[in-house]
């Protein structure tokens, strides 16, 4: 017992530390440490809408001292955290930022009028919450207003580049990181300075040119749009070369600048690959004139340029860390008290095949292989499950549902593979409601104040998470990321959201913790060494084919430069959801130790079910885009 004690003590101490020192890591990198204000800002667009927006201000800047502003815009189904990364880099080098979430995305309102939707008059393309912003920045002293840049990644890429052809003269640098949309093809005023950014492996660009990324900037609207051209043949157009800076002459007489690079580094992974980011201050601080890295006097030069972001993504990690062992310690506290100790029963027999023997490894290899195998189904059911039109049931937009359809197509299989092993092996030998976990007594009646009771200590356990994620995201005003990883605490207009979400996953938690009855992973000894084995044979059965799936895709996509040919992956957009594995293996893990470690302890599998879909609705509702609250 006093050794429990030590280690509960020990990991309690852990916990404050952890938390302590993500604050600092996030908030001193983001600051500076000290020389940058850096304030959270809530917006209003013209039909009233919240704009949901963080402002990055050096401390040296104001009236007398104006300084260059940068307005970054995010990705498609991203949050403005993503793009933290270049703003906290360029703030340490003088300038201001200002990043938001697109309309409808992560935490700006789902627009009620169309100021911000209504296609551009040159461009064709909406503004996306970006002419508030930029009347915003239109109304601050200490911006020096004919040095107003605006920078976006991906589908933020196409609505800033829409605004800055809507608004010639008004943008003085337009930055496209990862998208080559440009408006129309009949745009022909581009008064502002250009930088295209397209990464070497940027699977996005690859597909779209048979694996050839040098080869979209040889595209004719590009190549107008250099040489500002749009009389004399395409192919009469020299050849665009990287990192050379052309000159051309504006529709109001200027002189304007055009640039393009290509870095190492892929479309998913611009915000956290090392040559992007230095290519992205490069191209900025070159362009501008202002915090240009001591020593770096050209492009070839840009590897020398110092920084600093991977401290952020440091705290970021401690952030999730913290919010994981909450949870653990949490649990494991309530099941030690008279209230919660009810829900553990004693250990059932187990009915599953006998560990290592044949049949065990039958079933062990067909629920690692499932995932893998039904994934491009399950994702491309998006839509149309069954033949059914499901289309309209989704509250979110984007990645987060094909997650789902993922999940439900995936049920069938698991249900299927249960209902084998019960009738053709599990039944015969003890194999009932009772040993496969649904228990609520030891006497295998029902009682139904224990599904409250589990249902209370998952929701316990749940906000002891999301109270250390809250405290710290007060405190840091943003949520985490990692790579492609997301997580924000709840704003209230999505609880309805997460209620349904919830809903949503139960088919998956279910029938996944069904099937692995089969291979008896939950049968622990109760030890900590059985539980931590448990974990990690359910983790890898459920998500080592997954991960395997992204490590060969990325290794080939960062190591090759190609979408491997004649594989799924150049089709049908897959090559987006396959890049997302990542954040689903990391997301679905901890939702595998927070299941596991309950029904190991209980010997039910109700508890750890109630938790696993509490982490699980929060990681798909709290960031992304949403297409409505009801």
């Amino acid at each position: 017992m006093k050794s429990k004690h030590h280690k509960y003590s020990f990991l309690c101490a852990l916990l404050a530390l952890m938390t302590i020192l993500s604050m600092v890591m996030i908030i001193g990198t983001d600051t500076g440490w000290g020389k940058v204000e850096v304030t959270h800002q809530v917006l209003t667009s013209a039909d009233g809408d919240e704009i949901n927006s963080m402002l990055y201000k050096p401390k040296a800047a104001d009236k007398d001292h104006k300084v260059p502003i940068v307005m970054i815009c995010h990705g498609g189904n991203d949050m403005l955290e993503q793009a933290g990364t270049y703003a906290l880099e360029l703030a340490w080098r003088g300038y201001a930022v200002i990043t938001w979430d697109y309309t409808g995305c992560h935490n700006s309102d789902i627009p009620t009028g169309d100021s911000e939707t209504a296609p551009g008059a040159i461009s064709g393309l909406p503004s996306m919450g970006e002419k508030t912003v930029f009347n915003t920045v239109k109304s601050y002293d200490f911006v020096d207003q004919d040095k107003i840049c605006a920078m976006g990644h991906s589908m933020g890429g196409m609505y800033t580049v829409g605004f800055a052809v809507d608004h010639p003269g008004e943008i003085y640098l337009q930055v496209n990181l990862g998208m080559n949309n440009y408006g129309s093809d009949q745009n022909q005023v581009h008064d502002f300075n250009f930088v295209n950014i397209l990464g070497v492996a940027d699977e996005s660009a690859l597909a779209r040119s048979d694996n050839n990324v040098a080869s979209v900037f040889q595209k004719e609207q590009y190549k107008r749009i250099v040489y500002n051209n749009y009389t004399d043949p395409a192919d009469s157009l020299p050849d665009v070369e990287l990192a050379k800076t052309y000159e051309v002459t504006g529709s109001d007489g200027k002189t304007y600048t055009r640039t393009a690079y290509m870095p190492a580094s892929c479309h998913a992974y611009y915000l956290v690959t090392d040559d992007a980011v230095r290519t992205v201050i490069y191209a900025i601080t070159s362009q501008v004139g202002l915090g240009m890295d001591p020593g770096v006097t050209s492009y070839a030069d840009h590897g020398f340029i110092h920084m600093h972001w991977h401290a952020k993504d440091i705290g970021f990690v401690l952030m999730l860390l913290s919010t994981v062992l909450a949870m653990y310690l949490t649990s494991s506290a309530l099941l030690e008290t008279e209230y919660f100790g009810k829900l553990k029963l004693k250990p059932a027999a187990c009915a599953g095949y006998p560990k290592k023997s044949k049949l065990w490894w039958i079933f062990t290899v067909l629920l690692a292989v499932l995932p893998v195998g039904l994934y491009r189904t399950g994702i491309l059911s998006m839509n149309k499950f069954l033949g059914m039109d499901i289309s309209k049931i989704w509250l979110l937009a984007g990645t987060n549902n094909a997650y789902i359809s993922w999940q439900w197509t995936l049920s069938l299989a698991m249900l299927a593979v249960f209902l084998i092993f019960h009738y053709s092996y599990g039944k015969k030998h003890g194999g009932c409601a009772a040993v496969y976990g649904f228990r609520t007594r030891e006497d295998g009646g029902f009682d139904g104040g224990y599904i409250l009771r589990s249902f209370l200590f998952a929701v316990i356990t749940f906000a002891a998470g999301y109270g250390v994620f809250s405290l710290i995201s007060r405190y840091t005003q943003q949520g985490m990321h990692i790579a492609t990883f997301m997580l924000s605490t709840v704003k209230a207009n999505r609880s309805w959201v997460f209620i349904v979400y919830f809903l949503f996953q139960i088919p998956y938690f279910l029938t996944s913790t069904l099937a692995m009855k089969s291979v008896g992973v939950t049968d622990s000894d109760g030890s900590e060494k059985g539980f931590w084995k448990s974990v990690g044979i359910g983790s890898l059965i459920a998500m080592g084919g997954l991960f395997l799936l992204w490590l060969i895709f990325v290794l080939v996509l960062l190591n090759k430069h190609i979408l491997i040919p004649g594989t799924y992956f150049m089709t049908e957009r897959m090559y987006i959801y396959v890049i997302a594995i990542l954040p689903l293996c990391i997301g679905m893990t901890i939702a595998n130790i927070l299941n596991l470690y309950a029904a190991t302890k209980t010997n039910s599998i109700w508890a750890g079910l109630f938790t696993a879909l509490l982490w699980g609705s929060w990681m798909i509702v709290s960031c992304g885009a949403i297409a409505r609250y009801f």
